[in-house]
């Protein structure tokens, strides 16, 4: 538990910056630039004997200033606090059953309303530079860093607040996020409106809306708001005793993979968002955070070590004492372990081998559509966000994008080490084609595999065989070293002198 003396500072520093007067504000640039004018004005006063401070005073190094550098490291350190309401485990009750704390009374609402406002503030900056600008975002993501960091923090609270408070609604198997993973529910908001602001951000369409906005070019902003929509949905599906299918990381990486594709997306915002595609699969898309860690400090030994450490140091990062072990548990990081935990749900989804028929077809289906889509970008061929028009004539975004192209297939590798088996599930719906329920399953944007196709795998393999049974012959040998060296230590163990 953070104590309150660490939340209180906290709050202090979001308070000491005035939001309003945009002149107190410097960027990191501007920073350095004050302090080297401060440092040659120094000196210059040691040596003609003068000191000039006051009201007359017309040296610009003189001013009061708040830096933005450190306003952004106090929004990413409230990923770290990790605060419960006071009712959350009343021992007064029965077998330490959690008690009905109302939202309302969480600790961490205040450093909520302090990150939602820094976030406005600085969207509003952003929108009124795009609208003098242009609006390619290129040269403005070194400027952008309370934004990446307030929506790291945002969403971060958000989910710790639901974790760790007591709702009765969601145990009966309802979303814990306030997000259906249906299409419907994600993309066109059929939900209870929120009762006010904060409410908006443990919702997915909050960031969805920042992400798409016209106004907001700057990549770090809309990394971290990708980066939150996958957080969010992922959560989602954190309740094991829910009966639904969990679609969050499959709607989240939907998502992804749509923006991905978009003309108007940067190559530099492509390879993050495909890094966060792998964060999500392998459990650090929450505790990591890579956006906020690299967002706008403009240097590059201090963004790496607050990407290894965390903001306050490799003393104070995860469980063992650094952020690089990435261990997280409901006691010391509920947010981050709801994720991981819905995150593991959608994964298993995703690599069901379909025997026992867990699913239903229409995800068996979208799972497959989704894997298509992801090959043939691997492929680099030219895919449409909407899938309505795909090309194999045309190049992709991958045909020239090595770097992107390799973490597409390091994701492909992690998720599918052999095989979709959805996509084979798949192949015999296809004897259907032309039907309007083979159309209507969306099985017309699935991959089938042609007899000319199988002639080119059957040639491979054949042409392969010596190298696959040289691999199996030093994959046995060495089985076979490691069971004679447990055999050895075990008859150690066992002999009596």
């Amino acid at each position: 538990m953070t104590p309150k003396p660490v939340v209180k500072f906290l709050e202090e520093v979001l308070l000491s910056g005035d939001k309003a007067a945009v002149g107190s504000l410097l960027l990191p640039r501007e920073e350095e630039q004050v302090k080297k004018k401060q440092d040659q004005a120094l000196d210059d006063e040691v040596a003609h004997s003068r000191r000039i401070i006051g009201p007359n005073d017309e040296d610009v190094s003189n001013l009061p200033y708040i830096s933005l550098s450190l306003v952004a490291d106090a929004l990413l350190a409230l990923c770290y606090v990790h605060v419960r309401p006071q009712s959350d485990f009343d021992p007064t009750t029965a077998a330490g059953r959690p008690a009905s704390a109302k939202a309302e009374d969480h600790p961490i609402l205040s450093l909520m309303e302090f990150a939602l406002e820094w976030l406005d503030w600085d969207l509003e900056r952003s929108k009124s530079q795009s609208s003098q600008t242009n609006l390619t975002g290129v040269g403005d993501a070194c400027y952008s860093t309370i934004a990446p960091c307030a929506i790291t923090a945002l969403c971060h609270m958000a989910l710790l607040k639901q974790s760790t408070t007591f709702n009765p609604v969601a145990d009966k198997g309802s979303s814990p996020t306030g997000v259906d993973t249906d299409d419907s529910s994600l993309f066109g908001v059929k939900r209870k409106p929120e009762d006010s602001e904060l409410d908006k951000t443990t919702t997915a369409q909050f960031y969805i809306d920042i992400f798409d906005d016209h106004w907001v070019r700057a990549d770090a902003i809309r990394a971290a708001a990708a980066q939150s929509v996958i957080c969010i949905c992922c959560a989602a599906d954190r309740n094991t005793e829910s009966k639904k299918e969990p679609l969050g990381l499959l709607v989240s990486l939907e998502f992804v993979l749509d923006r991905i594709l978009a003309p108007t997306t940067s190559p530099g915002l492509r390879l993050t968002l495909a890094l966060l595609m792998m964060d999500a699969c392998t459990g650090k898309i929450c505790s990591l955070q890579r956006v906020g860690s690299f967002c706008g400090q403009n240097r590059f030994c201090g963004s790496g070590t607050r990407f290894m450490n965390g903001p306050l140091g490799a003393s104070c990062g995860g469980d063992n004492g650094s952020s690089l072990l990435l261990t997280v548990s409901d006691f010391t990081y509920p947010a981050a372990n709801a994720v991981n935990d819905g995150a593991r749900r959608g994964l298993r989804l995703l690599k069901d081998n379909c025997k026992q028929n867990d699913y239903a077809s229409q995800t068996v289906v979208r799972v497959a559509k989704f894997a298509t889509r992801l090959w043939r970008t691997i492929n680099g061929e030219l895919v449409s966000p909407s899938m309505d028009n795909a090309s194999r004539e045309t190049a992709g975004i991958c045909a020239h994008d090595n770097h992107l192209r390799c973490t597409l297939v390091a994701l492909w590798q992690w998720v599918w080490p052999r095989q979709c088996w959805h996509i084979m599930r798949a192949q015999p719906l296809h004897a259907m084609e032309g039907n309007p329920s083979w159309y209507s399953m969306g099985l017309n944007h699935v991959m089938k595999t042609t007899a000319e196709e199988k002639n080119v795998t059957a040639f491979e393999d054949e042409a392969l065989k010596p190298l696959t049974r040289l691999v199996e012959a030093e994959i046995d040998r060495q089985k076979w070293r490691g069971d004679m060296a447990g055999g050895a230590h075990k008859n150690f163990k066992n002999s009596p002198g």
